[in-house]
C-alpha cells in the first residue's frame, strides 16, 4: 500500500541571497501535465496546542487523472496529486521534527 513520503522540491530564490524568499517549482513533481496544468493551491494552519503550523497545499484535481491511492483510504475519491509544503515566516521550509505527522493529520 503506498504511504506519503518526502521528495526534494525545486525552489527559485528571489535574488543571491540564502535567506531571500523562496519560490517552489511544484509543477516538477505533479504528474499528467496534457490532462490538467493547472495546479490549485491553498495554506492551512493547525493548532496544536501551543504550536502553530502553516502549510501550503498544491494539488490536481481532474476526473481524468488517477485515483490517489493515498488519500483515498481516507474515505471518498480523490482524482490526482498533493504537494504539501511546511511555510515559515516569509517563505517556505524544510519539514522537520512533527511537522510530517502533522500534514498526514491535516490531510486525513
Amino acid at each position: 500500500m503506498p504511504r506519503p513520503h518526502q521528495v526534494t522540491m525545486l525552489t527559485r530564490c528571489a535574488n543571491s541571497s540564502r535567506r531571500s524568499q523562496r519560490f517552489p517549482v511544484v509543477e516538477s513533481l505533479l504528474q499528467d501535465a496534457r490532462v490538467q496544468p493547472y495546479v490549485h493551491n491553498c495554506q492551512v494552519i493547525v493548532h496544536e496546542g501551543r504550536h502553530t503550523y502553516r502549510f501550503c497545499v498544491f494539488f490536481k484535481r481532474h476526473c481524468h487523472l488517477q485515483l490517489n491511492p493515498i488519500l483515498g483510504r481516507m474515505g471518498g475519491q480523490f482524482r490526482g496529486d498533493v504537494v504539501v509544503m511546511r511555510v515559515g515566516e516569509s517563505s517556505v521550509v524544510n519539514m522537520q521534527g512533527r511537522d510530517a505527522i502533522v500534514a498526514d493529520f491535516m490531510m486525513a
